[in-house]
């Protein structure tokens, strides 16, 4: 008669440390797995964006898809925000995101508890949707990577953007992280533009109160232009490089709109030539510029020595993308 032997004590707890041992060694190798899979996820979402801005510009004689528009005082409206809630927002008033939703195609009519039923065809949807409508076909203009973290800073100097009347606030954590548009492509008017976060922008210094649109061509390096950028904050990002918060500062956390969401704390970004390209954390904007474009708003260097001038940081514009 043989007797049947059990497992000891000290055998177990070797069997359950050994155990532990490849969870945490497995764990780590998992995450990143998941993590280069929201990255693949998150930049064939960038590029499907590229493709409805060249849709745009071929419709719209090459003209680049503006980061903002505000209608509000124009003769002739155009296509107008729905004024129900949600999501905030007003009439007229819009971002990139709702004019490619719009020109796209997306969105039906979705009946909400809350608010009733809401045309989304005209509106990008923002966090109330995410929450209410998890099978909803939301398109491509946000991250696949949840935000991590709650942005509490300043959205912009511009109390219009930081008001949250364009609709373009992340709201949870739950929510898919946001692409946010450069505000370089802001074509609000002059005056509305002017003294606020343009004051790099040569085009604030114009007067009058028409649009403001770019072409394609006017772009001296779309290789290296930024259009969007994984941020925290909303689908705009502004850079303020004088006596103002820089969004781009990834040194504070309460100034930083950018979300380096990925493994190795990097960011997804969308270049105008249509292509995308990660980047690992930085400090400011003249880590990616370099001091090479570092220029006052008529085009002339704010340094003038030689060594700056070679300075080309990592070869990313955000700001003065129409200059040499």
């Amino acid at each position: 008669m043989h007797t049947r032997r059990g497992f000891t004590i000290i055998e177990l707890l070797v069997t359950l440390g050994v155990i532990g041992i490849l969870v945490a060694i497995l764990l780590p190798a998992l995450g990143i797995v998941r993590g280069n899979a929201g990255l693949a996820k998150s930049t064939s979402n960038m590029r499907q964006t590229y493709t409805l801005m060249q849709n745009y510009s071929t419709a719209n004689r090459d003209t680049i898809v503006p980061s903002l528009f505000d209608r509000t005082n124009a003769l002739v409206k155009g296509k107008a925000r729905s004024a129900a809630v949600p999501p905030a927002g007003q009439q007229y008033m819009g971002t990139w995101a709702d004019i490619l939703w719009t020109d796209a195609g997306y969105g039906p009519i979705v009946s909400d508890d809350a608010a009733g039923s809401y045309d989304y065809r005209v509106d990008n949807p923002d966090g109330t949707l995410y929450e209410k409508v998890p099978g909803f076909d939301r398109g491509p203009f946000r991250s696949a990577v949840p935000l991590k973290r709650q942005f509490t800073g300043k959205i912009s100097l511009d109390a219009d953007i930081d008001g949250n009347k364009f609709g373009s606030r992340a709201t949870t954590l739950s929510e898919p992280g946001m692409f946010a548009a450069n505000n370089f492509f802001d074509s609000r008017s002059a005056t509305k533009r002017a003294l606020t976060n343009h004051a790099y922008d040569a085009r604030a210094e114009l007067s009058g109160s028409s649009e403001t649109f770019f072409t394609n061509g006017q772009i001296t390096r779309p290789d290296g232009s930024a259009y969007l950028i994984d941020s925290i904050a909303c689908e705009t990002i502004d850079v303020v490089d004088a006596n103002g918060v820089d969004p781009l500062d990834a040194e504070d956390p309460q100034e930083s709109q950018v979300d380096f969401r990925y493994p190795g704390e990097t960011c997804a970004m969308l270049l105008l030539d249509g292509h995308t390209r990660t980047e690992q954390r930085w400090e400011d904007s003249t880590d990616l510029e370099g001091l090479a474009n570092d220029l006052n708003d008529n085009g002339t260097q704010k340094s003038t020595a030689t060594s700056d001038k070679k300075d080309q940081g990592r070869g990313v514009r955000f700001r003065h993308l129409d200059m040499r």
